[in-house]
């Protein structure tokens, strides 16, 4: 998601369309360490920034109410609810009944999900006065996006049940749109601030940077996009930092800051006052290259093509390899001019080992004026055995298939196919279960909990498994979908998937919330399905999805499997552009058939590319993967659903982006002030 990068920008737009507006002046040097910081370290600048603030108490922030969410009428300002109209103190809950009876002090980040800890328990910034009936319903639920059947407040204001944003399919609250900014903005100052503290609270807030989950963290920045800086919020802001608890919130001052470090500008600094201070803006800081699987019997690298791409670069940059394994990484140039980096050049990668295992390394970008360098972290595996490894040299309409050697191999065959959709049956639910309660059909063994709208399996002492109620799994293309979260991040959780007790898969959930789908064959009409954790290594288990049909079917090429010789490489041609292809390579040791190896998959270029006008925006997938060429600077592209919800948006700062979509079919249109191109696209892995 791509906000506006500069606030002078920012601010000549936000006067543009909302004159009204009175910006109050940030005080001087609030944000002074914050300043020419990027991404990560931009994050933990202002953390320290925000934990200088003094903790009012859970019931000092009655009193904090009377000036941080006063009305213009001078009552309550209620965001949950548009019908209340309550007074300062007299109204405030004990007990209700309906909506509309008293306010209470809402935790936008529910107490539960931290454990009632404090500072969080009284924090102003995102503890709202709100209705305390709605309060009540909102529960503990992420906040998200509901269908049509959902319940609501009144006039429909809020609503809540089954979650339809990609990503989540549990019980959410979905605020009314006047004040989804407002509550993006206040997950964004809560991720900053607590940084540090943050344990997979809620499986939204997670240890890692930027300490939001993906999907939640999807729609928040299209939250903050669709309803910008209100002037209710400059003025709570002023009110809160001139109360007792004294901070402010930086993404209502500088609301470019959300971009920076949540969104796709992460690599630029913040620079308040404009300037050209000079940046990177690919590859981003603290992103990791993953060189892939090479072969210790081979003499030939594993090879990965980098962008790098700055702007106001004054000199020469340097770039260099290091860190613990940095003998078996490389890079072909170690110095890159400053025009070759402000138009964007590349370099490339090179990973081998002689030694099996696991390596990591460091790729440096220093000098040129930048304020501190630009880390990359390399990683790869170096294996004793036999793999297909990624296509190279991949065009419209061929590519080059690649393994490694095989010990005493005498020959290989190679097979290519792709997956026709078209031909599949129709789509059939089976199974579809969210575990906001735990289901009376289910069965449970050791120990199972629902826990904030999950079922929790296992415990310190004891397994914990969920089996389904009997379910025909006896077509061929059934699919399991799982989404699933750790316990903890330090569990080193693992969720196991067994079918008629025999493992089916198992699902490593190091942190987050992941979401897997699991192709299945050789069920039966009554089989049943096993999730199950082991004691120490507990699971959330969010959802279960059990599906047939609508998949595709396998078409293998015409001449495949061919036997290509005693050789590492084979090219694939005479294919069509804009298709998935998937390769396996089997070795033959005489004429007695080894093992097959991994499957490759691979897309193929469109064949617009070759011959695209220069005025025309060419928009195509390959695989989950969105491409957008030819686009003109600063033009924005949004992505809907089928049924015309917006999935997100952002505004594009080059002529070729790309980036994942979650699987299924998209509406994408690209619009600038000289045109608009809207194409459907379909997603999948």
């Amino acid at each position: 998601m791509n906000c506006i990068s500069r606030n002078c920008l920012l601010l000549v737009v936000l006067t543009c369309l909302f004159p009204f507006f009175v910006f109050a002046e940030i005080p001087a040097g609030y944000y002074d360490d914050a300043v020419g910081k990027s991404g990560e370290d931009l994050q933990k600048s202002l953390s320290t920034i925000l934990n200088d603030a003094t903790d009012v108490g859970y019931d000092g922030l009655w009193n904090l109410y009377k000036t941080t969410d006063r009305r213009s009428d001078g009552k309550v300002w209620d965001m949950y609810s548009d019908v209340t109209n309550y007074t300062f103190g007299t109204d405030q809950c004990g007990s209700y009944g309906v909506e509309g009876d008293c306010y209470n002090r809402e935790h936008s980040v529910p107490k539960s999900w931290f454990s009632e800890r404090s500072p969080m328990k009284s924090d102003v910034w995102h503890v709202y006065p709100t209705d305390g009936k709605i309060n009540g319903m909102r529960s503990n639920n992420p906040f998200g996006e509901v269908g049509s059947g959902a319940s609501s407040s009144k006039n429909g204001f809020s609503k809540w049940g089954k979650c339809v944003t990609p990503g989540y399919s549990g019980t959410v609250f979905e605020p009314n749109d006047e004040y989804k900014g407002d509550f993006a903005r206040t997950y964004f100052y809560f991720a900053t601030r607590y940084q540090s503290q943050i344990n997979n609270w809620g499986g939204i807030f997670i240890s890692s940077y930027p300490h939001i989950v993906g999907w939640q963290l999807n729609m928040l920045l299209r939250w903050h996009e669709q309803d910008p800086v209100s002037q209710k919020e400059l003025d709570r802001n002023e009110a809160v930092y001139e109360s007792r608890q004294g901070n402010r919130n930086p993404f209502i001052d500088y609301p470019e800051l959300v971009d920076l470090i949540f969104g796709d500008s992460r690599n630029i600094p913040f620079m308040p006052d404009g300037g050209d201070a000079p940046y990177i803006e690919a590859p981003r800081n603290g992103s990791t290259v993953d060189m892939g699987i090479a072969s210790v019997n081979s003499s030939s690298s594993v090879t990965v093509q980098l962008s790098v791409r700055g702007r106001n670069i004054e000199s020469a940059v340097s770039v260099e390899v290091g860190g613990s394994d940095s003998e078996c990484f490389s890079v072909n140039r170690r110095e890159l001019t400053a025009d070759e980096v402000n138009n964007g050049t590349t370099v490339e990668l090179a990973y081998r080992s002689s030694v099996v295992g696991s390596h990591e390394a460091v790729l440096e970008i220093s000098g040129g004026g930048l304020k501190s360098p630009i880390i990359v972290n390399l990683k790869g595996r170096a294996i004793d055995d036999f793999v297909a490894l990624p296509a190279k040299d991949i065009t419209k309409n061929s590519f080059v298939a690649v393994w490694t050697p095989k010990s005493e191999a005498t020959d290989y065959e190679l097979n290519v196919w792709y997956d026709d959709y078209s031909s599949s049956a129709p789509e059939k639910d089976i199974l579809d279960v969210t575990f906001s309660s735990k289901p009376g059909s289910w069965t449970y063994e050791g120990y199972t909990a629902v826990e904030s709208g999950k079922l929790r399996l296992g415990s310190g002492s004891d397994d914990g498994s969920a089996i389904s109620p009997v379910v025909d799994l006896s077509a061929d293309d059934v699919s399991i979908t799982v989404e699933a979260s750790p316990y903890k991040t330090t569990d080193n959780s693992v969720l196991y998937i067994l079918v008629d007790d025999e493992p089916v898969d198992e699902i490593s959930l190091p942190e987050g919330t992941v979401t897997k789908t699991i192709p299945f064959k050789g069920g039966t009409k009554s089989s049943k399905i096993t999730f199950k954790a082991e004691k120490d290594h507990r699971v959330y288990l969010h959802s279960v999805k059990v599906k047939s049909g609508g998949g595709s079917t396998p078409v293998v090429l015409d001449g495949y499997p061919r036997r290509v010789g005693d050789v590492n490489e084979y090219m694939v041609s005479d294919l069509t552009p804009a298709v998935q292809y998937h390769y396996t390579v089997t070795p033959y040791i005489g004429e007695e058939a080894q093992s097959v190896s991994n499957t490759i998959s691979v897309s193929t270029w469109s064949a617009a590319v070759d011959d695209m006008e220069a005025d025309r925006v060419l928009i195509f997938t390959s695989g989950n993967v969105l491409h957008i060429l030819n686009a003109p600077m600063n033009a924005v592209a949004s992505w809907y659903t089928m049924d015309g919800r917006l999935c997100g948006s952002r505004i594009l700062h080059s002529e070729e982006v790309e980036w994942e979509l979650p699987e299924g079919i998209y509406i994408v249109r690209v619009v600038s002030p000289s045109l608009q191109n809207t194409v459907r696209v379909h997603s999948s892995r």
